[in-house]
């Protein structure tokens, strides 16, 4: 049996919401020879697993642009970090984003719980 560990449910997306990201080093700086991108296969309001051809590291820290279809300009989350690693796939911690980014992500999350399919 596994315990889950999140606080905040996740929403499995049914179509890949696409995203970019750079890589920051710290003290903060945004290293531009360390950008990607890639397409967020859950979400919930403090966290996404990512699909990437990209090389990350548990521990990295990153800046985002997610787009939604649902907003014009993409949400950004100014900065998540890389919790876990698995081949193309890993997990972010999102730790900073703006109140309106927040609220896009929230609206985001509440519109697709509603046309959820039924399990």
């Amino acid at each position: 049996m596994t315990t889950e560990l999140r606080r905040h449910p996740r929403l499995p997306l049914h179509a890949p919401v696409p995203l970019a990201f750079s890589l920051i080093d710290m003290p903060i700086s945004v290293s531009s020879d360390r950008v990607g991108n890639g397409t967020m296969a859950d979400l919930s309001i403090k966290g996404c697993q990512v699909h990437s051809d990209a090389t990350v590291q548990k521990g990295d820290h990153m800046s985002l642009r997610v787009h939604m279809s649902h907003r014009d300009a993409p949400v950004s989350v100014e900065m998540a970090t890389v919790r876990w690693t698995r081949g193309h796939a890993f997990g972010l911690e999102f730790i900073s984003l703006w109140p309106d980014d927040e609220a896009g992500l929230r609206e985001f999350i509440d519109r697709a719980s509603v046309h959820r399919p039924a399990s």
